[in-house]
């Protein structure tokens, strides 16, 4: 990735968080997290969402007051996943790519939109992923997260396949060794080796001459 295009990446991200920074007559609704508070459209999310739902429709606090705290998450992360799930004007960005899946994937489970999660699985088997450009350490990530969230492994063995291919083996040891949890450090391990694709080592040229040698042995 460009610097160009981080740069701008980072453009669009502050207009956005703008954006939801500020009420307006739609967006009434309160979600403050740990670093600020946004807007949103409540009866909107609730046509989308299992959890807004119930928030919109249940006897909660959170619906008296108009105002859920999610106060361990960062708002720049809720802004990335937002700006999938809203429209921007009248129109849908709905594109998944390496700047918004982490995102996508973990509040599309902690939030409940189950049609994220398709839209993610369909993703995660399309040219497009296949063909992006990954960082290292942003695959593992993603791996983590996806086995962690109980997706199916078909879904995931595209992403290991993905690692299994990148050439600095060194760089994804060093990033499996950050991974919090034994037992899936060793199951992406595990995994990887099985589709990384097999080297052929020519073996070495020798001058072994059998009878030579069998005549000294035996004489």
């Amino acid at each position: 990735m460009t610097d160009v295009s981080q740069q701008s990446f980072h453009d669009i991200l502050q207009d956005k968080m703008n954006q939801f920074r500020t009420a307006s007559t739609l967006r009434k609704f309160q979600i403050s997290t740990q670093s600020d508070t946004i807007f949103v459209n409540l009866n909107y999310l609730a046509e989308l969402s299992e959890y807004f739902h119930i928030l919109r429709t249940g006897a909660y606090t959170e619906k008296n007051n108009e105002r859920v705290n999610l106060d361990d998450v960062f708002m720049e992360e809720l802004v990335v996943f937002l700006s999938y799930v809203c429209p921007d004007g009248f129109n849908f960005d709905r594109t998944i790519n390496n700047k918004n899946i982490l995102p996508l994937v973990y509040f599309s489970d902690r939030l409940v939109f189950p049609w994220i999660k398709q839209e993610i699985r369909k993703y995660l088997k399309s040219e497009d992923f296949n063909n992006e450009q990954y960082e290292t350490e942003l695959l593992i990530d993603l791996c983590y997260m996806l086995q962690t969230q109980s997706y199916p492994s078909d879904d995931i063995d595209s992403v290991y396949k993905k690692i299994a291919l990148l050439s600095e083996t060194k760089m994804v040891d060093k990033a499996i060794a950050e991974v919090p949890d034994n037992a899936l450090r060793s199951l992406l391990n595990e995994k990887i080796i099985k589709f990384r694709p097999y080297t052929h080592q020519p073996r070495p040229q020798t001058f072994f001459d059998w009878d030579d040698t069998y005549s000294h042995l035996y004489m």
